[in-house]
């Protein structure tokens, strides 16, 4: 039975706690991806009745932003065209989760679904109030525990935001699995997984004004990520310039458990005043950086739009969603920023995806584009498919001593591995990685 705190409110505090979802079912829409004014002015009120809780007591594996997905979630909150066409395309070979507030709204979107000749058989609709369409960013990070079971970790939302802040425990219920609140303030969009152990964040993560902790230390960080999501490595990276949230995907995308895209400007003109720098001082800080597994990382140039009118265009804010990439484009057709270009690239990083662009000029003035309004669901493991790898733990295509030092240190606890390395590390087929499964791989090898 895990530990369980709740935070006791008193009558005032209620009150505002009231108010405020008054406020977000009638303006909830409105509300940016960056603070509000408003909610500059109540960052006191970020994590009121939060549920904290102890970490898994076993972590299998933190699914990667790459790995294969059951579906997406959406909350219906705003940019119905664009969730729409989302949608559409999601549901085509996978599940759309949407969530609205109430049933009347569900009616509503079941029909502005239903005539945009969306397959409804591949739509699931959560009735539970929220307040922004970020989802992202307050939306729940999944686990795989023991049992080939998925659990949900609920990060504390960096804003005075509660019904947002509050789904993820309500999506748990619902969706019948584990769950796990912690006390750390992060938005998801801050956070990339590697799926080797390692997690990419940026410093706006420290900032106060930013609605964070202004006392979270590094080593604190770090040892949140290693308790709940089993990550043993977290990099640190500077956030773009005047970008509105300041968080990690708006010019970074892990796309497999080594390459990396990291955003570019064409010229220092054509980014917001030191951008153009910022960008090229984190290209060369991840090359010279190692993954999970300690292999160095394959950092990749993506154009970034020029910023123009307050607004930081990207093409890096996109969602991988099995064998497709949902791209926001913008109609650019310059040498440097085209849109048809940056699609090919896509399809040549990711060989078998097909990229697809979504008109996000609607949305990206709000500081925000596809990869923010959308949270993963990941497949469970039977849905996996892993092929007939066993005894290539460390996944290279060759079975020598190499895996054998890996599986000595799953059976040790020294690294969180994914889900293929340990089906391929369970040579008696028992369920369980052991020392007999060293044994047993040692033989192998020395049978070869």
């Amino acid at each position: 039975m895990k530990n369980i705190s709740k935070a006791i409110l008193n009558p005032y505090k209620m009150m505002i706690l009231l108010f405020i979802m008054l406020g977000s079912l009638l303006f909830g829409q409105s509300l940016p991806h960056n603070l509000s004014e408003d909610e500059k002015k109540r960052l006191y009120e970020i994590g009121i009745n939060r549920t904290i809780t102890d970490p898994p007591d076993s972590i299998i594996y933190a699914p990667a932003e790459f790995d294969t997905v059951a579906g997406i979630l959406f909350a219906w909150e705003a940019y119905s065209t664009l969730l729409t066409d989302l949608i559409k395309e999601v549901a085509e070979d996978d599940t759309a989760w949407v969530v609205v507030d109430n049933s009347t709204e569900q009616n509503s979107v079941y029909s502005t679904l239903t005539n945009a000749n969306v397959n409804m058989d591949h739509v699931v609709f959560e009735v539970v109030p929220t307040n922004s369409v970020w989802i992202r960013d307050y939306g729940p990070w999944w686990i795989y525990e023991p049992g080939d079971r998925r659990g949900i970790i609920d990060l504390t939302y960096n804003r005075p935001r509660p019904q947002d802040d509050s789904f993820p425990e309500l999506f748990a219920e619902s969706f019948g699995v584990n769950y796990y609140g912690l006390d750390l303030v992060e938005a998801g969009g801050n956070m990339l997984l590697d799926g080797k152990g390692a997690v990419i964040v940026s410093d706006v993560i420290f900032d106060a004004s930013q609605g964070f902790d202004p006392n979270l230390t590094e080593d604190q960080l770090s040892q949140y990520f290693l308790d709940y999501y089993g990550v043993h490595k977290v990099i640190i990276a500077p956030h773009l310039i005047n970008d509105g949230t300041g968080h990690i995907d708006m010019f970074v995308k892990i796309i497999n458990d080594s390459t990396i895209i990291v955003g570019e400007y064409e010229n220092q003109s054509a980014g917001y005043p030191g951008n153009y720098d910022l960008c090229n001082q984190v290209a060369n800080q991840l090359t010279n950086e190692t993954n999970g597994d300690g292999r160095p990382f394959n950092v990749i140039r993506m154009p970034m739009p020029p910023y123009s009118n307050g607004i930081t265009y990207t093409y890096v804010n996109s969602l991988i969603v099995n064998n497709k990439v949902l791209v926001p484009i913008y109609g650019f057709t310059d040498s440097f920023a085209n849109d048809t270009d940056v699609l090919t690239q896509y399809e040549e990083i990711i060989p078998g995806s097909e990229a697809i662009g979504f008109d996000c000029n609607q949305i990206i003035p709000a500081n925000g584009a596809i990869h923010c309004i959308a949270m993963k669901v990941p497949a469970m493991k039977e849905m996996i498919s892993c092929g007939n790898n066993i005894g290539d733990v460390n996944l290279d295509q060759r079975i020598n001593i190499f895996d054998i030092l890996r599986l000595i240190d799953i059976v040790m606890g020294l690294v969180e591995s994914e889900l293929c390395s340990i089906e391929a590390g369970d040579l008696n087929t028992d369920n369980q990685i052991t020392i007999i499964d060293v044994i047993e791989l040692v033989y192998l090898v020395m049978d070869l």
